[in-house]
């Protein structure tokens, strides 16, 4: 009896601990998208205004506009005046647009979630941890592929993300390609692993501590 009611506790800590984990992801995701801080240093490491024949200032005013477009549900259209695009460069965006519409409705909904349970400590300590522990083992695996071959993660990101190859720009179709480097992703990438891992970390030690 016991050992049943120990692993129904051991199943719903880690089944809401998942819950958590994605909302996390979602929440960090949202968070990095908006750190565009990190673009005008990409853009001058990686001499982005060479490779595209715009200046920096246009550049990250064009970057914006992408910001802008993917955050807001009212923006339904993405013009960039100094890219065109192709028909199916306008329907990946839009996917990703529904892609952090998503996110951001989790998102809400996590916040919400615990500002109603925050009074029960012990027991979100518990759901905190198992969800650490699961951020621990699959963004770990994540890191070390990203780490090993970047170009291999990226790839098979797109692929369970995206049902169609839109992804791939054709840089003569869609010039922003240029603009948009995979190492600009590799670096969110590093940065949403990073946030993770420090929630984790906290996570652990508050759980810890408070089971001593």
């Amino acid at each position: 009896m016991k050992a049943t009611i120990k692993a129904k506790n051991f199943l719903r800590q880690y089944i809401i601990g998942l819950l958590i984990f994605i909302s996390l992801v979602s929440l960090t995701a949202i968070i990095t998208l908006n750190l565009t801080f990190t673009y005008p240093w990409i853009s001058r490491y990686y001499e982005l205004d060479v490779v595209t024949g715009l200046d920096h200032a246009t550049l990250l005013y064009n970057y914006q506009r992408i910001i802008h477009y993917t955050n807001w549900p009212w923006i339904t259209t993405l013009y960039m005046p100094d890219f065109p695009m192709s028909r199916t460069g306008e329907f990946h965006f839009w996917e990703v647009k529904v892609i952090f519409q998503v996110l951001q409705v989790i998102s809400i909904l996590f916040i919400i979630w615990l500002i109603i349970s925050i009074r029960k400590e012990w027991q979100l300590l518990k759901y905190f941890n198992a969800s650490a522990n699961l951020t621990i083992i699959i963004f770990g695996v994540f890191l070390s592929i990203m780490l090993t071959d970047f170009n291999f993660f990226f790839y098979w990101f797109h692929r369970a993300f995206f049902n169609n190859d839109y992804w791939i720009f054709n840089p003569q179709y869609d010039p922003i390609i240029r603009a948009l480097p995979a190492e600009l992703f590799m670096i969110k990438g590093f940065i949403i692993t990073g946030l993770l891992f420090l929630i984790a970390a906290v996570a652990k030690v508050m759980f810890l501590k408070r089971r001593t």
